[in-house]
């Protein structure tokens, strides 16, 4: 490991040597090297010491910032509370004690009482009345016309009675699974009334308003994003005496209070970036600017001394700045300043974006783009001529594709940085220097969001149309009226250029280095994909259950900001190992027997465990990248095959691990891999609960509330990113995805019943 970490360091600094080298030579490579006069310039030594011949007054701008940046600096930050977060804390709590009291809710149960029943009436009536006493209290009377038999049915009320324990109980935990098995059973105690009190009518209400004045006294003390951990530890420590309580009870209510207002609370706290920017403009404001005087005859620079702005302000204010003579060779000024900027742009690589610094062969198609970009800067001294216009043909966006594609938006904004200053060092245009830098930017927004081909061939377009208006302002100011037609033009069929030779030259980087890009994906979301067309042809119910956690991971992953693309192609592939042995999943078994009721279950869950290292080989057969390859390995993670290991504790009793019966893979680390994990297991607990029930929309959102509370017991997310309300948002995109499919239809004449309307 320790040799693996060295040989990667000695790789990037060789990568960054032979970046360095190659960016001073594209750009100092053909530039005149003739002898340029050197003045006084701040930061250098003052060739001679210079005095004031008369009193000067110079504005002391660094004095001044300085000063100004104290003031900001002692500003503290503002605060604004959430009013909206308080009301959503205390309706949380509210809602848990009306559910309490909705799961004790008595069951009222009828009977018919055979003692009550009235023998029939010997009289006849021309017309006669039935009437019915309901389980409401009401009396139902039915005309008859025609001559009948008088008759009355009653019915009896049992006295009503609450539903079991455990059923109200196992209704709170599937309505609130955050809370602790304690803080339910403690609840459903004191609605009961299992303890002996002669308050005990009064007990939840109380309950009830100690759990929500607990939570309203922590909100209005104010909880930010940074103590809510510890607030609610503090809930915990220090929960809030419930005096009126019996004392056989009092100590589990307390706690369970304690769980409940911990659970619920949320920060309400937030800070006010806009108020505290303008507080501290506000505190710069009142500084005045500050002056630095030099009385006649005071030295303002001693010869050797280095000069600061005010020195040279004076210097020039009282014309006493002469030139020295002397020469220097602007080539390695040049390279000394393109060798600056690539560090620069090296260490936002290193320091900001380390998951591509970690990555040799990144760093160096880093340096590549750079390299490129120095070369490209050339462009315009060797097609423009005395035709400034043509300046305009400067490939810029080019490395906004690029780099938006291969990295992220994050490189490609890095990227107008050195591209603009080689723009500048090579041209000394300052109007290609802004375009340099606008048409770099341009397509990042377009291109770093795209889901599909057309929309990558529609990012291409516009931008091209973006780099019209951008040219004819830059034009206009820089070069005048008469030069915006022209312009315009070059601008535009740069654009287009830059487009397409991009979206030629990511495939060639993408293999070369590796990659996944949006091409990439595009690509392997194809349905006429190698790989793809394997499943549909060898495992065509794994094919279909793809496609579908394919739909459901890209509405998460849109819903959570990640890449949806990915996470559908992940999706798409992640049970390519099934089509080894088709037979043994469930969703491959259609009008078969199940093979695996003849095998051992340690011996089905080898099986069954084989399809991710099978899914791992074929990927590798067909090319599959590794980013999304990495879905085959952690869509299960190392969760348990709960069938077979029911299966095998029945079988074996003593002699049952249940470390035998779970999957070998790995837990998943990025958004999109917790997605796939999810959808996965989701859109199979859904396909078989709509096999042996018609769904709700209430049965379906529980089920998926209970499968995401499974994985994160059983510590499957631990490993990522993912934070609770991220993972709220997957569920209900998740809840409406499924809602849409399993919807119910109508039934059509001559198709067979529905499942509720057969016998059982």
């Amino acid at each position: 490991m320790r040799l693996a970490a060295r040989l990667s360091g000695l790789t990037r600094v060789a990568i960054i040597a032979t970046t360095l080298v190659f960016t001073a030579l594209a750009l100092v490579i053909g530039v005149d090297t003739g002898p340029e006069p050197v003045k006084l310039t701040i930061g250098e030594p003052a060739p001679q010491t210079f005095f004031a011949t008369e009193v000067v007054e110079v504005a002391d701008d660094a004095e001044t910032a300085r000063l100004k940046a104290e003031a900001a600096a002692a500003v503290a930050d503002v605060y604004r509370t959430d009013t909206q977060a308080t009301e959503t804390v205390l309706a949380s709590i509210a809602e848990f004690f009306g559910n309490v009291t909705d799961a004790a809710e008595p069951i009222v149960i009828d009977v018919e009482d055979p003692d009550s029943i009235t023998p029939p009436s010997t009289e006849a009536t021309t017309t006669t009345e039935a009437s019915t006493v309901t389980s409401e209290g009401t009396t139902e009377t039915t005309p008859d016309d025609e001559t009948t038999t008088s008759a009355t049915t009653t019915t009896t009320t049992l006295p009503p009675e609450p539903p079991p324990l455990d059923e109200q109980v196992a209704r709170l935990e599937m309505l609130h699974p955050l809370l602790r098995d304690t803080t339910i059973e403690a609840m459903v105690d004191v609605v009961n009334g299992d303890f002996e009190a002669p308050v005990t009518g009064q007990l939840l209400p109380l309950v009830r308003q100690a759990a929500l004045d607990t939570a309203e006294q922590y909100l209005l003390d104010g909880i930010r994003s940074t103590e809510l951990e510890a607030v609610r530890s503090r809930v915990f420590t220090q929960p809030r005496p419930l005096v009126l309580l019996p004392d056989e009870m009092r100590t589990e209510v307390e706690n369970a209070v304690a769980d409940l207002v911990s659970v619920s609370l949320q920060a309400n706290e937030f800070s006010d970036e806009n108020a505290t920017q303008i507080a501290r403009l506000e505190a710069e404001g009142e500084v005045e600017q500050q002056f630095r005087e030099y009385q006649t005859g005071e030295e303002i620079v001693r010869a050797g001394v280095r000069v600061d702005a005010v020195q040279l302000a004076a210097i020039e204010k009282l014309g006493l700045l002469d030139q020295i003579g002397g020469t220097v060779t602007p080539v390695r000024a040049l390279a000394l300043t393109a060798a600056l900027l690539v560090v620069l742009a090296i260490i936002f690589l290193a320091r900001v974006t380390t998951e591509y610094w970690r990555r040799p062969k990144m760093v160096g198609l880093f340096g590549l783009l750079i390299v490129l970009a120095a070369v490209a800067s050339r462009v315009p001294a060797l097609v423009a001529g005395d035709t400034v216009e043509l300046g305009f043909l400067l490939p810029a966006a080019l490395f906004g594709y690029l780099a938006a594609n291969l990295f992220d938006p994050r490189i490609a904004v890095l990227m107008a940085v050195p591209m603009a200053a080689f723009t500048a060092l090579a041209t000394g245009d300052l109007a290609l220097v802004v375009f340099a830098a606008g048409a770099t930017l341009a397509p990042i927004p377009l291109v770093s969001s795209v889901a599909s081909r057309a929309q990558l061939n529609l990012a291409v377009v516009w931008s091209a149309v973006a780099h019209v208006p951008l040219v004819a302002a830059i034009a206009w100011f820089f070069y005048g009226w008469d030069a915006i037609g022209l312009s315009m033009v070059w601008g535009f069929v740069s654009g287009v250029i830059t487009g397409v030779v991009a979206l030629g030259v990511m495939p060639i980087l993408s293999v070369l280095f590796g990659l996944t890009t949006t091409q990439t994906l595009l690509d392997l979301t194809d349905r006429n994909h190698p790989a793809l067309r394997r499943i549909e042809e060898m495992a065509p119910g794994s094919f279909n259950h793809s496609m579908l956690v394919g739909n459901l991971a890209d509405r998460a992953a849109r819903a959570v900001g990640a890449n949806p693309l990915l996470a559908r192609a992940m999706a798409y592939y992640h049970d390519l190992g099934k089509t080894v042995q088709p037979k043994y999943f469930v969703e491959n078994q259609f009008g078969v027997t199940n093979p695996h009721d003849r095998l051992p279950p340690e011996e089905s869950a080898s099986i069954i465990r084989s399809h991710v290292s099978e899914g791992l080989r074929l990927a590798r057969e067909y090319r599959i990248p590794p980013d999304v390859s990495q879905g085959i390995l952690t869509h299960h993670g190392t969760s348990l095959m709960r069938f077979f290991s029911h299966k095998a504790e029945e079988a074996y009793g003593d002699r049952f691990n249940p470390a035998d019966y779970r999957h070998r893979g790995r837990k998943p680390k990025t958004k999109e891999m917790v997605i796939l994990m999810l959808a996965d297991a989701t859109e199979a607990g859904t396909r078989a609960l709509v096999q042996h029930e018609d769904p709700t929309s209430e049965s379906i959102r529980g089920l998926v509330e209970g499968i995401i509370a499974e994985k994160v017991e059983d510590g499957q997310l631990e490993e990522s990113d993912v934070t609770f309300g991220e993972l709220t948002r997957v569920k209900e995109a998740f809840v409406d995805a499924l809602i849409g499919y399993y919807h119910t239809r109508i039934p059509y004449p001559g198709f067979p019943a529905a499942r509720s309307a057969q016998p059982a």
